[in-house]
């Protein structure tokens, strides 16, 4: 609740920017702390837009997501029309993340976003969405790419996200990393985001082992899952 939000010119009148301002520092009720600032760009009305419409990009002024830094660029797409639905979205980020000791994460990920509740209501806290999609991206370490990656959402367990909880409660995602430091490797990671709770509880297993019970948000690399 510490954030302040403010729409220029109106929030009624597209196009519109929306200005999210997180301040030094908003914690929320999952733990995660937020500051800075996220700008939305919000281009026509998701609502009546027709499919293929981008209707947002969203930027980050001096934003951190605890004591990583974000920069780069989302752009949201009609994917699939509200009318006669159910509305779809394609969302394509491109970001930078820089944790404390100078470490540097570069990612491009395209994911969609199928409303499969909630669209006959007015508030977003009973939508829940389907995540399907990929990403890649690099870490470069002391100046040097020390590890590539990717993942794609498990066709077979797609993301869940319900709007009233702050973590993903279903699906799982398959990653696979590349070590290019001290000896080329490759391994796999499955991580699993449960059963339908709303908690920070995942499990990730590597190259097939046992699963192992970790806290969500995951620093991955150090991409946040």
């Amino acid at each position: 609740d510490c954030r302040v939000v403010s729409y220029a010119p109106s929030r009624d009148i597209y196009p519109y920017v929306k200005t999210v301002d997180f301040g030094s520092g908003c914690a929320s009720a999952g733990g995660v702390t937020r500051r800075g600032k996220k700008i939305i760009s919000v281009y026509a009305d998701w609502r009546t837009a027709p499919a293929g419409t981008l209707i947002s990009e969203a930027t980050f002024s001096d934003f951190y997501i605890d004591s990583i830094r974000v920069e780069g660029n989302v752009q949201t797409y009609v994917d699939t029309a509200a009318v006669p639905g159910p509305v779809a979205f394609k969302v394509v980020s491109t970001k930078t993340l820089t944790s404390p000791n100078g470490d540097v994460t570069t990612f491009t990920a395209t994911n969609y976003w199928l409303q499969t509740q909630g669209s006959d209501t007015p508030t977003g806290t009973d939508d829940v969405f389907q995540i399907t999609g990929s990403a890649t991206g690099n870490e470069v370490l002391d100046g040097v790419t020390s590890v590539i990656w990717s993942y794609n959402t498990d066709p077979a367990h797609p993301i869940i996200k319900d709007g009233d909880c702050e973590f993903r409660t279903q699906g799982a995602l398959q990653i696979h990393v590349q070590i290019q430091t001290g000896g080329m490797s490759n391994f796999t990671e499955y991580l699993d985001y449960g059963n339908g709770a709303c908690d920070n509880v995942a499990t990730l297993s590597i190259n097939g082992g046992e699963p192992q019970e970790v806290s969500l948000p995951l620093i991955f690399w150090p991409l946040s899952l």
